[in-house]
């Protein structure tokens, strides 16, 4: 039996169509942090590995509640298909869902470890995630840590590297909830910068890596950046190192976060 092909002419418009209703999709499921006018900042560069996408596996969302309290995200869902991306947006979703409905940072952690369980397809899958908490007056922010990646501190043209305890990852063992919260102290205009850790796991030679050390050192060279250039220039630095080994084959994200930073 012979079946009907649809002619070239007729197919390629067709796949170009639904390449545009996709992109259009996932473009209305990227996040859109959500801030009020009390001088707080955020700059985000995010770039998927995957080719002709515009989500991944890492996520991240930015919200202000009604007393003025920033709550932050990022997160890295493992693995790199569709699957993954669509599991990303179920957990930026269900965390900007209990962040609006006052959930504290510990029950957000174990209700998106529950949400990643039911709905994954393997059970291989885990997320790692750091989720923040600025209060009012920029003098403190509060981390809670399930397996990722520390925080990039900058102080004036200062950076450091800031390690909050970190718990295990979502998915590994449901249920254990070993998370708890660190309080980190900051001055006024601090920059907290959030990273997955695709931004620094790419090669540097045959059997090197950027690692976190590398990539401070980085930082440190654009300190006098401001937010958006500061981190766009960092993902640029990563990616023109790793460019002759392959380049940045992981998702990236990278967020800027303050009181009153430039940028």
């Amino acid at each position: 039996m012979r079946v009907a092909t649809m002619p070239t002419a007729v197919r390629e418009p067709a796949g170009h169509l639904l390449l545009d209703d996709r992109l259009s999709l996932e473009r209305g499921l990227l996040p859109a942090p959500v801030l009020g006018r009390d001088g707080f900042r955020a700059a985000a560069h995010y770039e998927p590995g995957r080719a002709q996408a515009l989500l991944s596996g890492d996520f991240y969302d930015v919200v202000q509640s009604e007393d003025s309290t920033v709550h932050a995200i990022i997160g890295d869902v493992s693995g790199h298909g569709p699957a993954e991306a669509a599991l990303a947006v179920h957990l930026r979703l269900a965390w900007r869902t209990a962040v609006l409905c006052g959930r504290t940072q510990l029950q957000q952690m174990g209700m998106l470890e529950r949400i990643l369980v039911q709905e994954r397809t393997s059970d291989e899958t885990f997320a790692t995630v750091v989720s923040l908490r600025f209060p009012p007056g920029g003098h403190s922010v509060t981390a809670v840590n399930a397996g990722h990646p520390g925080i990039i501190l900058r102080r004036s043209r200062e950076v450091r590297w800031v390690e909050p305890q970190t718990g295990i990852a979502l998915g590994f063992f449901p249920g254990h909830e070993d998370w708890v919260e660190t309080r980190i102290e900051l001055s006024p205009r601090d920059g907290v910068v959030l990273l997955t850790d695709g931004v620094f796991e790419g090669r540097t030679g045959r059997a090197t890596r950027l690692g976190e050390e590398g990539l401070l050192r980085l930082a440190a060279r654009r300190s006098h950046l401001p937010a958006q250039e500061f981190i766009d220039a960092l993902v640029g630095d990563a990616a023109a190192m790793a460019a002759p080994f392959g380049g940045l084959s992981d998702d990236v994200a990278v967020l800027q976060l303050g009181w009153n930073v430039p940028g």
